[in-house]
C-alpha cells in the first residue's frame, strides 16, 4: 500500500508540475505578445511625434520660402543673370530639396478645378474659362505625406 501511495503522490506531483509548467508557458507567451504589441505601439507613437515635429518645422520654413519666391518673382529681367540672383535660386533649390526629402509636395493649382480640400479661394474673377477654375495662385499650398499642411490660396473663375 505504501508503494502505491508513493506512486500516486509522485503522479499527482508530476501532474501538478506539468499543470504549473503549462500555466507558466501560457503566461510567458502572453507576456511576449504584450511586449511585441507595446513595442509596436511605442514605435507608432514615436513616428507620430516625429511627424508632428517635422510638420511644425516645415510650417516655420514655408514663409521663408514664400519670401524667397516673392523676391525672385519681382527681380527685374536684366538682373536674372546676376550672381546674387543665381545664389538665391540655388538656396531656393536647397530648401525645396530638403522639403522634398521630408515628404513635402506642392499642391498644383493654376488651371486646376477648385477643390476646397486643397485650395482656399481668396477671390473670384470673371473669366471666359469654366467656373471654379483656378486662375492664379496667391500662395502655394503643401502636403506632407498626403496630409494637407497648408491649403493653396487662389483666385478662382466665376
Amino acid at each position: 500500500m505504501k508503494k502505491e501511495n508513493k506512486e500516486k503522490l509522485e503522479k499527482d506531483e508530476l501532474a501538478l508540475c506539468e499543470e504549473k509548467r503549462d500555466e507558466y508557458l501560457q503566461l510567458s507567451k502572453r507576456l511576449k505578445a504584450d511586449f511585441v504589441n507595446l513595442k509596436k505601439d511605442m514605435e507608432g507613437q514615436v513616428l507620430r511625434i516625429r511627424q508632428a515635429v517635422n510638420e511644425d518645422i516645415i510650417l516655420e520654413i514655408l514663409p521663408v520660402l514664400d519670401s524667397l519666391d516673392l523676391s525672385l518673382k519681382h527681380t527685374p529681367d536684366n538682373l536674372r543673370e546676376d550672381n546674387w540672383v543665381k545664389g538665391m535660386l540655388s538656396i531656393k533649390g536647397q530648401f525645396e530639396g530638403i522639403l522634398k526629402s521630408m515628404g513635402v509636395e506642392e499642391i498644383s493649382s493654376v488651371g486646376e478645378k477648385f477643390d476646397s480640400n486643397l485650395h482656399e479661394a481668396i477671390s473670384q474673377e470673371e473669366s471666359d474659362k469654366e467656373e471654379d477654375i483656378i486662375l492664379e495662385e496667391l500662395q502655394k499650398g503643401y502636403k506632407l505625406n498626403d496630409k494637407i499642411i497648408r491649403a493653396a490660396k487662389v483666385k478662382v473663375s466665376k
